[in-house]
């Protein structure tokens, strides 16, 4: 079974690993490319529905609803759902080998995307590695900025079990709580 590259899937509390949509933010990107893109993805074949609803890394005000609750294929790479949300309303633009990749399809491999299963290994290694253009800038990394308190009270007091995180996952949540210090205090 062919391993997924996974992409589009944004930092948050809980996954400080990942990039941070604000990076890939490029209001110049080509509107016949972006709608390319766009259509390619909303082609998606899916992979995995979960029980609750992304949302906004923006906080724009769109309803989690709309956001999604699954991830698609197109059996080579896996996304999520709400990712045309970033492209359409914050004008995120995806990195240049996806971009390529979506380009020289003749076609939406359907075929290719329904030989997949929720079973199919993923992989976000590459996703992870990824800097965008603005890679100073952050989005919110909490749907509400309660939740960033609570985190942070949490970690302080040494309430947070990180035996699940790598030495690589334990420094980028050193550095998002160092982050979340500076903005709330």
């Amino acid at each position: 079974m062919q391993e997924l590259i996974g992409f589009g899937y944004w930092r948050s509390l809980y996954e400080p690993t990942l990039p941070d949509p604000e990076w890939f933010v490029d209001a110049r990107w080509a509107a016949a490319t972006r709608q390319a893109v766009l259509n390619y993805l909303q082609q998606g074949h899916p992979l995995l529905h979960f029980m609750g609803y992304s949302w906004c890394r923006f906080r724009c005000g769109t309803a989690s609803g709309a956001m999604g609750t699954a991830d698609l294929t197109d059996g080579t790479y896996c996304w999520p759902e709400g990712l045309r949300h970033y492209l359409l309303k914050h004008a995120v633009r995806l990195p240049e080998p996806l971009v390529q990749h979506i380009l020289a399809q003749p076609a939406f491999p359907h075929s290719k995307a329904a030989q997949t299963s929720p079973t199919s290994p993923t992989t976000l290694t590459w996703w992870a590695a990824q800097v965008g253009w603005n890679p100073t800038k952050t989005s919110f990394l909490s749907e509400s900025d309660e939740e960033i308190r609570t985190y942070v009270r949490r970690f302080d007091s040494g309430r947070m079990d990180f035996s699940d995180y790598s030495a690589a996952g334990l420094e980028a949540i050193e550095r998002m709580v160092q982050q979340l210090r500076s903005v709330n205090n």
